[in-house]
């Protein structure tokens, strides 16, 4: 099991994609996100939406590359 990483202690490369850990509220839990840390220091989805919300905890995500015709 990989570990997490404390989103305010470390920061991961920007550009590239992390599974990001959101606590919720409502579940006492965490939730997680498919994000990236822009090069402002801003989380944004895959899509490159501004993720609003608190990163507590982060690891790196092994994302495949689409290789195919469209």
């Amino acid at each position: 099991m990989s570990s997490w990483i404390d989103a305010k202690k470390e920061k991961p490369h920007a550009g590239k994609m992390v599974w990001a850990a959101v606590p919720n509220a409502f579940t006492c839990a965490h939730q997680t996100f498919l994000l990236y840390l822009d090069s402002d220091s801003q989380w944004r989805d895959n899509g490159g939406v501004f993720f609003g919300r608190t990163v507590n905890f982060w690891q790196y995500a092994d994302v495949p590359t689409f290789k195919g015709s469209c």
